[in-house]
This record gives structure tokens, C-alpha cells and sequence, in this order.
């Protein structure tokens, strides 16, 4: 791994479509594949929650053991599109219908080279659902501002792929 990636980002944020269903917009190399660009990506976390056990006969203090690991919704932030599977997508998670559109994704962090260099990190998720999207305010002096604030994505899983 070269030192360039702990001063420099590119990444790329690729949703894929989960195989539950009612997210077959999204399907890779299709027409109606969705695609968008966002400057952003917060919620790249992990929590571990701890229990705390006191053990007899221990007397250096109380044991932590791991629980329960838990993640935060995945925050794209200034955002735009213009594909109607996009926005397609996002109204099957508001409006009920079944199969929920689950989706799995991965963003990929590259060198200073770009995409055209070898991935540095890549993390996963897996059977997200869109929680909340923030449209950008309208007003006529910001005609550079993006189209999409916020998109927000709960999962059911986040993982680091280790470099091989």
C-alpha cells in the first residue's frame, strides 16, 4: 500500500443489485442501470458493543467481551443523477411494495492514479435500503449546486476486504 493513500482519495461507489428482489433496475450492464456520482462517504464505521463480565479469581480488573457489532447508515453527500432507475429505486424503498429493493455495494478507494491504478481499500455492504434522501434547496443565485445533499443507506453489514 503506498503512503499516497493516507493523504489522497479517489473512490468509486458502486451499487449492485442484492438478488432479493424489486431492485432490478439496478442490474449491472443493464439499460436501465442506475448511475450517479457523489464528492462524499461517511458511515465507513463499525461498533463493537462491549459486555462487561467481573470473573472470579481475575483481580486486575473487569473483562470486556465483544458483542454485538453494529454500523451506521452509509451518508452520500453531493450527489447528482439523472437515471430514472435511481430515482425508481428510491420510491420502491418509501412506498412499501414487496420485495423491498435490497442492494449491496462496495466503495473502492484508489491511489492518486485513479480508478486506472490497483484499489487501496475496498468496503463493502450488503442488503442496504434507502432511509433518507436531501434534495439540495432551490435558488436561483446557486446554479452550481448539486442535485442530491444527501442519500442515506442502512445495511445489515459493513466489511474491510483485505488486500490481497
Amino acid at each position: 500500500m503506498s503512503d499516497s493513500f493516507l493523504t489522497r482519495f479517489n473512490f468509486t461507489v458502486e451499487i449492485t443489485v442484492s438478488g432479493f428482489g424489486g431492485d432490478e433496475g439496478l442490474a449491472d450492464g443493464s439499460p436501465a442501470a442506475a448511475r450517479g456520482a457523489f464528492s462524499e462517504v461517511t458511515g465507513l464505521e463499525l461498533n463493537i458493543e462491549m459486555t462487561a463480565l467481573r470473573e472470579g479469581g481475575y483481580n486486575l480488573g473487569v473483562r470486556q467481551l465483544p458483542g454485538k457489532v453494529s454500523s451506521p447508515a452509509l451518508v452520500l453527500k453531493r450527489g447528482v443523477t439523472l437515471d430514472d432507475a435511481f430515482w425508481a429505486w428510491i420510491q420502491r424503498c418509501t412506498d412499501g411494495t414487496f420485495p423491498l429493493p435490497y442492494v449491496s455495494g462496495a466503495i473502492t478507494v484508489f491511489g492518486p492514479e485513479g480508478p486506472r491504478g490497483d484499489p487501496q481499500a475496498v468496503w463493502s455492504f450488503t442488503r442496504g435500503l434507502v432511509t433518507k434522501v436531501k434534495s439540495a434547496d432551490l435558488a436561483a443565485k446557486g446554479a452550481t449546486d448539486v442535485a442530491i445533499e444527501e442519500l442515506h443507506i442502512a445495511h445489515e453489514g459493513l466489511a474491510r476486504e483485505l488486500a490481497s
